[in-house]
């Protein structure tokens, strides 16, 4: 059986390039034991663009938008867009997200019809107040929706159904593949969903804040902090859990 691996890109499998080409070329002379994923919070387009630009791997599936897509070779995957599509209505979303002056949308390119974005730019006490009240309003509208905030400025409203976690599951379920041969990777909170699904993963030594409080109360023996930033805490996962 092969084994899943399945990692963000910004500030996990990039952000050292050294780190991440040793880690390239490890998976290259391992390729055919792996079905490698990258789980990103960017558009099809950008990290399509990343992917040319940092000479990564070319993944086997890609989940982006934060989960609200998966495509796999370039074609989107059509079952994981109708099972988000149900009971999810965007239009009511938006209208409850234009409430907000604070939320600034982000551009066109980052929006996709699973998922709405903006920015959040405020200190943490207000953030948290923002992101309750709006939950809030979701919440009492009936909406089957979700927020994700990470970065302390990226917001992302999904369909509940969907996120990071949801998306590996998936896979996981289509692939056939074991929690013990499934490894996830990962920096910030958009992250925290991947683990919490029952897999391996490895926590970056560059994590943020939002992730390493998440860690300190629900880590678990299947959880491995690395003490190396980006693909270098990738590379000690694989080693740790994997020996490779």
């Amino acid at each position: 059986m092969k084994f899943l691996l399945v990692t963000d890109l910004d500030n996990t499998l990039v952000g050292d390039d050294r780190a991440t080409l040793a880690l390239n070329q490890r998976l290259r002379s391992l390729r055919s034991q792996f079905c490698l994923v990258y789980a990103t919070g960017r558009s099809y387009t950008s990290t399509c663009e990343l992917i040319a630009q940092k000479q990564l791997l070319d993944p086997d599936y890609l989940i982006a938008g934060v989960g609200s897509e998966i495509y796999q070779n370039g074609t989107l995957d059509l079952d994981w867009a109708t099972h988000l599509s149900h009971n999810w209505d965007k239009l009511a979303v938006a209208s409850i997200a234009q409430q907000f002056s604070q939320l600034e949308l982000q551009s066109p390119l980052e929006q996709n019809p699973w998922k709405m974005s903006f920015f959040l730019e405020e200190t943490p006490p207000t953030a948290a107040a923002i992101l309750s009240d709006l939950q809030q309003k979701i919440s009492a509208a009936g909406l089957a929706a979700q927020i994700i905030f990470s970065s302390n400025i990226d917001l992302d409203i999904l369909p509940k159904s969907s996120n990071k976690g949801n998306a590996l599951t998936y896979l996981q379920k289509r692939l056939q593949i074991t929690p013990e041969k499934t490894l996830v990777c990962g920096d910030s909170g958009n992250d925290i969903s991947m683990f919490e699904q029952d897999a391996r993963g490895v926590i970056v030594g560059n994590a943020l804040s939002e992730l390493l409080e998440w860690y300190r109360q629900y880590g678990n023996q299947n959880h491995y902090f690395a003490s190396s930033k980006c693909a270098g805490g990738i590379i000690e996962g694989m080693q740790y859990f994997w020996d490779l």
